[in-house]
């Protein structure tokens, strides 16, 4: 045999098998075209995926950090309600506070401020044996806002408005009274203004 003999009887064993193997891709390489495109869309889909959630993370962050400054503004407010709280409750622990305007307000007067006290309701009245019927405000602490042009004009208007001969004590705070709060008249106080 020589070489072109050899030589077509292998074309033609390659051919015959070449036969089965085309009928084979036939019929498996059309599914291997289709996973491969069905790569693509898993691919694309991927890709969607992968965007959604990056999405979703930037919400879950907005939403956290709107949380967190919610919970912020809660603890901020409670602190302010728990101070509020605190407050009223020292200020409904204090005795009342009567507080009696002399004068109308208007321009060009100016604000004096004076304790005030009433001799047959302080307690050596009572203890004395007195039997005087006095309005209770005067056992708290009283105080008088006088309107008035000047020292003068506002003493006066404190004496025709409450007499020390019926009994009236009366005391100028100083620096036109801000942010001092008078005290129940105390018993020496009391004491020496009935002798």
């Amino acid at each position: 045999m020589s070489n072109t003999t050899l030589f077509l009887i292998a074309i033609v064993v390659i051919m015959l098998a070449a036969i089965p193997i085309a009928m084979m891709l036939k019929d498996f390489l059309p599914n291997l075209m289709e996973k491969s495109s069905g790569m693509d869309q898993l691919e694309n889909k991927i890709y969607v995926l992968h965007s959604e959630v990056h999405e979703l993370q930037d919400r879950v962050n907005h939403l956290t950090q709107r949380r967190n400054s919610q919970a912020s503004e809660k603890s901020r407010l409670e602190s302010d309600i728990r101070k509020a709280e605190k407050l009223i409750k020292e200020l409904s622990d204090l005795p009342p506070m009567f507080v009696h305007e002399v004068g109308d307000p208007q321009a060009g007067l100016m604000k004096f401020v004076a304790t005030l006290s009433h001799a047959k309701a302080s307690a050596e009245a009572r203890a004395s044996g007195e039997k005087v019927q006095v309005n209770p405000i005067w056992r708290c602490a009283n105080v008088a806002e006088v309107w008035a042009t000047g020292f003068e004009d506002a003493k006066q208007m404190l004496e025709v408005a409450f007499p020390f001969k019926m009994g009236f004590e009366k005391e100028f705070l100083r620096s036109g009274g801000k942010g001092m709060v008078p005290k129940k008249p105390s018993m020496s106080a009391r004491m020496g203004a009935g002798s």
